[in-house]
């Protein structure tokens, strides 16, 4: 009774956190959208709208990168569950959390919950956190192609040590996330001051040791999904009427992760994923109109998948 009247009011500051951002982002999104001109806008979305199953395949790509990566950090437990059944979790999982405050901790809190029946939720959570380290490392080294992109195009500039930082950051983070994991120090503390949660700790705290420090496997397979996600920059923005190559595929990719970044809480990136592209326009040698379109493309693109996603959610099978 007394944890839950404490986190209550924290739960309740978090959510009220997460509305204000979300209302600041859209706000943002309107000027965003007033300032470059809504007429504008449709002219450059309408004939790149044919691009869109193209992008969808690629974001296809991405979840199944997502499932690779959840197989190999599952280690010997992944025997344990139907690829299918892992396929649709991921699919679940990242389809819903594009649209959400906080995303990959939505992703894996979703795939947490459906894959736990087979392995047991303190594995799933183990799994999770892995991913989630995975995640952080895997965005970190693919941000280094990404910024001698930016290098190449405009020189040593803002975004090309925006890139920088955040990438050389997520790997320090990634790293010690990993590490914390596989220290047994402070679960056995806690497991022996409260004995229930002893099974579970013992759980959460062998399998990260079959992954290694790195999660090899895991980082390279999300790799690929953040490969997939430089080809639809790439293919969006040449959708619009950019000159997009793989250097400017790369480029995209720096300036969108780095927008994520500082967009973490904001449901859906409202107004920061967009407002990057829009000031990011220079680096691409293009207008601001053409700029912002491709991030609206990608954002529809998601809303897409978020239907098919829901869909999954609830019209896909269940163990028995």
């Amino acid at each position: 009774m007394g944890g839950s009247a404490g986190q209550g009011p924290r739960r309740s500051l978090l959510f009220w956190v997460r509305i204000v951002l979300g209302v600041g982002g859209l706000v943002a999104l309107i000027v965003i959208v007033r300032s470059v001109g809504l007429e504008v806008l449709i002219q450059t979305l309408r004939p790149a709208l044919s691009y869109l199953p193209l992008l969808c395949a690629l974001e296809l790509g991405r979840y199944a990168s997502e499932a690779v990566g959840a197989y190999l950090a599952l280690g010997s437990r992944a025997s344990l569950i139907p690829k299918a059944t892992l396929f649709r979790a991921n699919l679940i999982g990242a389809s819903i959390a594009n649209l959400a405050p906080a995303p990959r901790l939505v992703n894996e809190t979703i795939k947490a919950t459906l894959i736990a029946p087979y392995v047991g939720a303190s594995v799933a959570t183990s799994v999770g956190v892995t991913i989630q380290a995975a995640t952080l490392l895997s965005v970190g080294l693919f941000s280094l192609p990404c910024a001698l992109a930016v290098l190449f195009m405009a020189g040593v500039s803002f975004w090309f040590w925006a890139i920088v930082i955040h990438g050389v950051a997520l790997v320090a983070v990634g790293l010690a996330l990993r590490a914390a994991t596989r220290a047994k120090g402070p679960l056995t503390w806690l497991a022996a001051r409260f004995p229930r949660l002893a099974p579970g700790a013992e759980a959460f705290t062998e399998h990260p040791t079959e992954v290694g420090l790195w999660a090899v496997g895991p980082t390279a397979a999300l790799m690929g999904n953040r490969g997939f996600q430089a080809l639809q920059l790439g293919v969006a923005s040449a959708a619009v009427g950019i000159d997009a190559g793989i250097v400017q595929g790369l480029a995209a990719q720096g300036v969108h992760l780095v927008a994520n970044a500082v967009g973490v809480l904001v449901p859906a990136g409202l107004g920061t994923t967009d407002g990057a592209f829009t000031l990011a326009a220079d680096l691409f040698s293009t207008d601001t109109a053409r700029a912002t379109s491709v991030a609206l493309l990608m954002r529809i693109t998601q809303l897409i998948w978020l239907g098919v996603g829901s869909i999954v959610l609830f019209v896909g099978t269940k163990r028995a």
